[in-house]
């Protein structure tokens, strides 16, 4: 490795839930709704989840293709993917 030279370098922060699925739809609060978790994934999912976002908010209730994203799956253990449960990572 001695002729080896550093070109660049990156160090960053990403939002990850325990099981590696965002957490999508209401919140606790009123009129808080969560779209966050997606972690290194996120720019990928943005516009289908802007859109399923957009008709949540629009109407007011959380669609069935984003209940399994709830973030009450962590106080119930259902939690999706279970990557989390083996450590692995994408």
């Amino acid at each position: 490795l001695q002729g080896v030279h550093l070109l660049r370098q990156w160090a960053g922060i990403t939002d990850m839930t325990p099981d590696y699925s965002p957490i999508m739809g209401a919140s606790p609060l009123a009129n808080l709704w969560l779209d966050c978790g997606w972690g290194t994934w996120g720019f990928k999912a943005t516009p289908v989840a802007g859109k399923r976002m957009a008709q949540t908010i629009a109407e007011g209730r959380v669609p069935d293709i984003l209940k399994p994203f709830a973030l009450e799956r962590f106080e119930t253990f259902r939690l999706l993917n279970e990557m989390g449960a083996t450590a692995a990572s994408h």
